[in-house]
């Protein structure tokens, strides 16, 4: 009985070996023994797609430097195997192959190496007769299907790939006519150019100021370099802030700061990138719109104050779109009170005599104490030949101020353009007229102009708690000329 299965098994064996059953010997390709390297054959990296399912190579053929070793000076090539996959090889010439736009000696075929896993298949081109001297030639082959439609026509359903590349990539060994040396190429397909990257989208933030009503505007007023810069830092600030907050990538771009234009760029990757701080800009445009305003000081009366955001350009006729777009606005007029608590004439500009807009501050006589400074300038009369387009005289000032703050303060500090300063008591108007006086004053018109006056406060007492209408930071002053008939009244507060 054992040696009926023997021979059975040894029959079987010797049946699979005459029909060419795969022996498996070898797992890898090229599925025999050679030596892969060094060699002077290598099939380039780049492979040529010429239309009509045909695929070229570059034969590279140079003796590496400083080998001596048969397959690097004296291996012919004679064939190149392809690792390929089995379900490409059907009945029928389905590949063909050319050397320089000439077929080769002999047509192409699909092989099944014997020694190699069963399923295992190579496609062979064979009797190339090529050498040294072939460095350059182009080698292709055209793929097509038979007259059932079966086949491979393109390297990536005919190749397979060499571990950890991806399909289009071939594996390729060139074998001399000893078959001792068998070098490996791995030519594929070039990977087709990434997608361009989608076009970056510039957002650029304006700040412009322009004239609204010149009626009011009796100081132009012109954005200082330092606020400029101070406007850019915080919106580049506020926006890389967010940006980083949602995990967008921005860079900083343009600034300028150009008379009462201020500018503040910032490039996003794409424009689905900026659109996710639509939002955000939404809202905080407004709070850009008042960090310039301050609530519309008095140095902006008559002014409008636009704040505006979309791509670069022209921000007064009108901005691109961007992936971003905003704008907030306020034209700025001051609620006149109703002060003095006389009869004259209040209108600015009716005398030549006026109170700057802006206010600084002071160290007051004891460390308690601040002193508040007005300042005192010249400006063109609406009317020169008018009663009080005529002044010469500043008699004195007057402001509105609490009464009930009538201990907060503790004096009077003038000091004319021309000539000593010096410190005066307050003086206060009747109960309930809400009137604090620096008084006599009595300057021309060169000691008014550049002239101060401070008004020395408590520590405890903030500017904007002792003038009126209170917590509004705005402090209201009349000049009277010496006819005191004429008191034109202004608006400061303090930068």
């Amino acid at each position: 009985m054992r040696c009926s299965i023997l021979v059975s098994v040894l029959f079987a064996a010797a049946i699979a070996a005459a029909q060419g059953a795969q022996s498996g010997l070898y797992t890898s390709f090229p599925y025999c023994q050679c030596k892969k390297s060094p060699s002077a054959y290598k099939l380039g990296d780049v492979v040529v797609a010429k239309g009509n399912n045909q695929y070229c190579f570059k034969l590279s053929a140079k003796v590496p430097a400083g080998c001596t070793d048969y397959c690097c000076s004296k291996a012919d090539l004679k064939k190149i195997e392809f690792n390929v996959y089995e379900a490409c090889d059907v009945f029928g010439e389905v590949v063909k192959a050319t050397i320089n736009g000439v077929p080769t000696k002999v047509g192409v075929s699909f092989h099944e190496p014997t020694d190699g896993p069963v399923g295992s298949t190579t496609l062979v081109l064979t009797q190339l007769g090529l050498g040294l001297a072939s460095d350059g030639a182009e080698i292709c082959i055209t793929l097509s299907m038979n007259k059932n439609g079966k086949g491979c026509t393109t390297l990536e359903e005919l190749c397979i790939p060499p571990p950890g590349l991806p399909k289009g990539v071939c594996s390729a060994a060139l074998f001399d006519s000893q078959n001792d040396c068998c070098p490996i190429s791995t030519p594929g397909i070039p990977s087709p150019p990434p997608p361009s990257p989608p076009p970056p989208c510039q957002v650029c933030v304006y700040i412009s100021l322009t004239v609204s009503d010149a009626s009011r505007v009796l100081f132009p007023y012109s954005i200082s370099n330092d606020e400029c810069q101070g406007y850019i830092a915080t919106i580049q600030d506020d926006v890389a802030t967010q940006a980083s907050d949602l995990g967008v990538t921005v860079t900083p771009g343009s600034t300028s700061c150009a008379g009462n234009l201020v500018m503040v760029c910032a490039t996003f990757f794409s424009n689905e990138e900026g659109a996710k701080l639509q939002s955000f800009v939404d809202t905080q445009i407004n709070f850009w719109l008042d960090m310039v305003t301050q609530g519309c000081r008095p140095a902006l009366a008559g002014y409008t104050v636009v704040v505006s955001v979309g791509g670069m350009g022209d921000a007064v006729a009108g901005l691109p779109q961007s992936c971003i777009n905003a704008q907030a606005s306020a034209a700025c007029a001051l609620q006149t009170p109703d002060f003095p608590k006389c009869q004259c004439v209040t209108t600015p500009g009716a005398t030549p005599f006026a109170i700057a807009p802006a206010m600084s501050s002071m160290a007051g006589r004891t460390k308690d104490t601040t002193a508040y400074c007005f300042s005192i300038t010249l400006v063109t009369p609406n009317s020169a030949t008018s009663p009080c387009g005529r002044s010469t005289s500043l008699l004195k000032a007057e402001f509105y101020a609490d009464d009930k703050k009538r201990r907060a303060i503790t004096g009077v500090y003038v000091q004319p353009k021309t000539g000593t300063g010096k410190w005066l008591s307050a003086t206060w108007g009747a109960v309930d007229e809400q009137t604090v006086k620096a008084t006599p004053l009595n300057w021309s018109k060169d000691q008014a102009n550049g002239g101060k006056i401070c008004l020395e406060l408590k520590n405890d007492t903030p500017l904007s708690d002792f003038c009126l209408p209170a917590n509004d930071g705005v402090c209201w002053g009349n000049v009277f000329d010496d006819t005191k008939n004429c008191c034109p009244l202004f608006a400061a507060a303090q930068p």
